[in-house]
């Protein structure tokens, strides 16, 4: 079965075609290939302007099409992604990824599509449950035709299917430097859970907050604060992790900063960069202050590049919240 089988990391064959999508029809998976970027299913604009129906093949710029070897069940897989246009009329390229698989005597055929992201397909790796990739991104001072910054992407594999494209976040332990000796992994995991609670903002930032193991008391009492104001005047909308921009993704890299003169056995600070999982290619930095409680060690601080920290915002708030109620 698909959940359960484990497939080679190596790539067993590669095809490109630089000026359309259909040479990549080789291999072992080329009828179904073929089939799939020629069906006219696709709801496209004409050079007329009209809606009309398409293929993938039609308006293609480019694919490529990789092979895992084959497993020890004998299964294969197809990663197929394809750089294309739906309107003719304009300039904005779309990236598709169709995945194919081969079970034991059977031919290949279509398991999913998604939307892929980035400008090309790289270093395809074939894991347990997922395909991951590379692909470029922009960094800041890059033009659009050079990019310099790099990332893995990885597309989930289900027995019926595969799911949405979303940035690798396996691997933080293999990123972090400066590692010091009390306790590093207890202050790492806090921080990383944070990341990982999405949009959750009521577990995380609600009346339960001071609960949940996260903050220091200092910052939880500020969050209960600004939490039983916030029917009477607006304190902070958003995500502190993005400096009030909601939509934070997963980290892309965890360090710890070099200990100052203030730092102590009982204060770390980690600096996290991480993407908007609505805007991949944009990145913030958000240095996190933690502290040594009895109880381990608790989030203090958030300060966001170019945003006010998120305990000061919130101090902030409230104080101009209680002078407008007197």
């Amino acid at each position: 079965m698909l959940a359960t089988a484990t497939a080679q990391a190596e790539v067993a064959e590669h095809y490109r075609d630089a000026d359309g999508a259909l040479g990549i029809a080789q291999g072992p998976a080329a009828v179904a290939i073929r089939t799939a970027l020629t069906a006219r299913t696709r709801n496209c604009t004409g050079m007329d302007f009209k809606p009309i129906r398409c293929a993938l093949a039609d308006n293609a710029i480019n694919a490529d099409v990789h092979y895992s070897s084959a497993d020890a069940d004998s299964r294969k897989l197809a990663f197929v992604s394809v750089r294309w246009q739906s309107d003719q009329t304009g300039n904005a390229v779309e990236a598709k990824g169709l995945v194919f698989v081969a079970e034991p005597g059977v031919p290949f055929r279509l398991l999913g599509e998604t939307n892929l992201i980035g400008e090309s397909v790289r270093e395809v790796i074939f894991e347990r449950q997922r395909i991951t990739y590379a692909t470029g991104y922009l960094r800041g001072g890059d033009s659009r035709s050079e990019t310099t910054g790099r990332r893995r992407y990885e597309v989930p594999l289900n027995a019926d299917g595969i799911g949405p494209v979303a940035i690798q976040r396996t691997g933080f332990g293999a990123t972090v430097t400066a590692k010091p000796s009390t306790q590093p992994d207890e202050a790492l995991q806090l921080v990383k859970r944070l990341y990982e609670a999405g949009e959750d903002y009521a577990g995380l930032f609600g009346a339960a907050s001071a609960k949940n193991g996260l903050f220091s008391p200092g910052l939880a009492l500020a969050i209960r604060e600004a939490t039983q104001l916030s029917r009477r005047c607006p304190i902070y909308d958003g995500d502190p992790r993005l400096g009030g921009a909601q939509g934070a993704g997963g980290p892309i890299r965890m360090r710890y900063d070099q200990p100052n003169r203030q730092d102590g056995a009982d204060h770390r600070t980690v600096t996290v960069t991480a993407a908007q999982a609505e805007a991949p290619d944009a990145i913030s930095r958000t240095r996190v202050t933690l502290i040594k409680t009895a109880v381990g060690w608790r989030i203090d601080d958030l300060a966001t590049e170019g945003a006010h920290a998120y305990g000061t915002a919130l101090s902030s708030g409230i104080a101009r919240c209680r002078s407008r109620a007197r």
